[in-house]
């Protein structure tokens, strides 16, 4: 019996030695003990323990005569050779013209020639010139014109090395666990997910399918034999197969009118500008028309939020008139309670809390909300990239998307040793120009057919059916913010606009609706005014802000005057009111009036009465007619002070 080493099988094997070894140690490959010169323990592996491949290669390698049981005639099997040539490839089937054209050369060249057999040679020395990528020689010329008779042209093919295709070394078994781990959002390197299939194949005792092929042969399997959409969605997960992978709706724009779909979004511009302070990156907030791909409206911010949404919508609305539809993201530039409602971010807890008519409702626009991080809806951003490859690629200062397309030349351009920083004026007035007058003016490149070649303001206008407009004053009030539900105090409501309180009342205001539920609607251009509404969405009345009675620390004598007496005209009036009403001669207390009826009704006869008592309670609705100030004053003033009532008092 031949034994060898571990070290020499596992290199027979091409594994690891300790890989043998631990083999050895737990009785998994029968292995003979011997003694060192040391005494110590050594395994010696039988070479019958290997396989039949590993067996001959050690009796080539030290030159020994093979077994009986390994002379064995290995052939490979044909490859299977189709007639049919639409199932090769075009450079198998281009293989078969050149041979056939070489095939056909050759007997022409044969004609005549005192000797075939150097005729051939001197044949294939030139054809060899001319194809120098094709081996040939006289036994190729004679190999394929046998296939030729044999096979037809298809014999032409050479199909060697295809009689293993498609097969794997790698048991079923040892594939599925590798897929186990090799699928998986941690996105594991190759040779960890070998190290965890090979622990677990010795697990369960499949020591049968170890060693494991070379990392190598599992990489070209990743390649060959994991469709890309299951490796997508088990390495990268669901949102990166849904926005790469999956089948998605096509919007069919052939009958769409312009302005019947909008669909804004906001863009991080990749350029730095410098506001006087600063130098930061603007937010280009926009909407555009999915029918032509202009851009209707639009406006640059440093602070995206829903009031730059409405500039940007009011925009829109005054140049191309009011969209039917909008598709917006989920930002909370858009989801705001007064400008296109919560959608999907409203709570059940306050699902049914009075809430006023959002501006895109006021403006009879169904606005839409796309499915959360997805991409396919987002048709603008494909715009905004053209915005960052157009517009932002032109200034010194651009940043690039990422740390990737950062170039070299920013932070000198920053630190003043290269280059120019442009202003917000300026970089707006340019984002304007360019936006109006050369992106909306690029060749429609959309999926209507028809519309190819055309400019895409011109794609714009013809498929301008309707155009919703409105009056000025009208847009205004429609564009109005609304606030939450108020219960009006002793000083009317207020308005806190970034971190300012702004209180507005006066003192028919007061008087009329202290202590009822009422909205207001406000015009963030002028904060000198509210709109009041009841709970019913009905006009009450037009209420300016104080600009009397808010006081700071410190203020002058002639200003505290002012003020006490602005706080003193409600209680004035309301006792002129009280006086008119206690001035009736004669009367008598109530008390007074309650003793003299009690006495009354102790000489009334009671008839008994069986009827059916029904409470009966009629639906009155009062509408408040509009009134209040013409021309509200203008907002100029600080906080309001608490010691007023004290100074009041004193």
């Amino acid at each position: 019996m031949i034994t060898i080493s571990i070290k020499e099988a596992a290199l027979l094997r091409g594994c690891s030695a300790q890989h043998l070894q631990k083999q050895a140690l737990a009785g998994q490959i029968n292995a003979v003990t011997e003694q060192t010169k040391n005494g110590r323990k050594k395994y010696m592996i039988p070479l019958t323990e290997l396989t039949e491949a590993e067996q001959i290669r050690y009796y080539s390698d030290h030159g020994m005569e093979l077994p009986k049981e390994l002379r064995k005639v290995k052939t490979k099997p044909a490859a299977a050779r189709s007639t049919d040539l639409e199932s090769y490839s075009a450079d198998q089937r281009e293989e078969i013209n050149i041979w056939s054209e070489i095939l056909r050369e050759w007997d022409d060249f044969c004609i005549g020639k005192p000797s075939k057999v150097q005729a051939t040679k001197e044949f294939a020395a030139l054809v060899a010139e001319r194809y120098p990528d094709i081996k040939i020689s006289s036994d190729v010329l004679y190999r394929k014109k046998r296939a030729l008779k044999e096979h037809g042209v298809c014999g032409l093919i050479d199909l060697r090395g295809g009689h293993n295709k498609g097969s794997s070394v790698i048991p079923d078994i040892t594939w599925q666990a590798f897929l186990y781990y090799y699928l998986d959002e941690g996105q594991p390197p190759i040779s960890k997910c070998l190290e965890s299939t090979e622990q677990w194949l010795e697990e369960i005792g499949r020591t049968d399918c170890l060693p494991l092929p070379s990392a190598n042969t599992f990489y070209r399997h990743t390649k060959t034999d994991i469709a890309e959409t299951l490796k997508i969605l088990g390495r990268e997960g669901q949102k990166a197969f849904y926005d790469r992978c999956s089948p998605f709706i096509r919007r069919e724009l052939l009958g769409m009118e312009s302005n019947e779909w909008w669909v804004g979004d906001t863009h991080t511009l990749d350029i730095r500008s410098d506001n006087g302070e600063i130098i930061h990156r603007l937010y280009l907030v926009a909407f555009m028309d999915v029918r032509s791909g202009i851009f209707v409206g639009w406006h640059l911010t440093d602070h995206p939020s829903s009031q730059a949404t409405l500039i940007a919508i009011r925009k829109s609305i005054i140049n191309h008139g009011i969209a039917r539809n909008i598709l917006v993201d989920n930002g909370r530039e858009f989801l705001t309670k007064d400008v296109g409602g919560l959608g999907h971010r409203q709570k059940k807890s306050t699902k049914d809390e009075f809430a006023p008519p959002p501006v895109f409702e006021r403006l009879g626009i169904k606005m839409t909300n796309a499915i959360p991080k997805n991409a396919q809806a987002k048709v603008i951003e494909r715009r905004f990239k053209d915005i960052k490859d157009g517009l932002s690629r032109l200034f010194d200062t651009f940043t690039g998307g990422n740390v990737v397309e950062k170039p070299e030349r920013l932070k000198l351009v920053e630190a003043g040793k290269k280059g120019t920083i442009p202003t917000d004026t300026d970089l707006i007035k340019i984002v304007d120009e360019l936006i109006e007058y050369k992106f909306n003016y690029e060749i429609y490149g959309g999926s209507v057919t028809e519309d190819k070649g055309k400019m895409k303001i011109d794609v714009y206008r013809e498929n301008l059916k309707t155009k919703r407009v409105a009056e000025e004053n009208e847009l205004n009030l429609m564009l109005m913010r609304s606030s939450r539900k108020y219960k009006v105090g002793q000083r009317g409501v207020h308005n806190t606009v970034a971190g300012q309180q702004i209180d507005y009342w006066n003192d028919e205001f007061v008087d009329k609706y202290l202590g009822k539920e009422v909205y207001f609607r406000w015009d963030p251009e002028n904060l000198s005014y509210i709109r009041v509404y009841d709970l019913e969405d009905r006009f009450l009345m037009t209420v300016p802000t104080d600009n009397e009675a808010v006081l700071a620390y410190g203020a002058s004598t002639e200003d505290i005057k002012n003020a006490m007496g602005k706080t003193r005209s409600l209680n004035k009036k309301v006792r002129e009111k009280l006086k008119v009403i206690k001035s009736l001669h004669g009367a008598k207390t109530a008390l007074e009036m309650a003793l003299r009826k009690a006495n009354a009704n102790k000489n009334i006869q009671l008839v008994n009465e069986n009827a059916v008592i029904q409470l009966h309670r009629p639906e009155e609705k009062v509408f408040k007619s509009a009134v209040g100030d013409t021309e509200p004053n203008r907002f100029s003033l600080d906080r309001v002070i608490e010691n007023l009532e004290r100074k009041n008092d004193e």
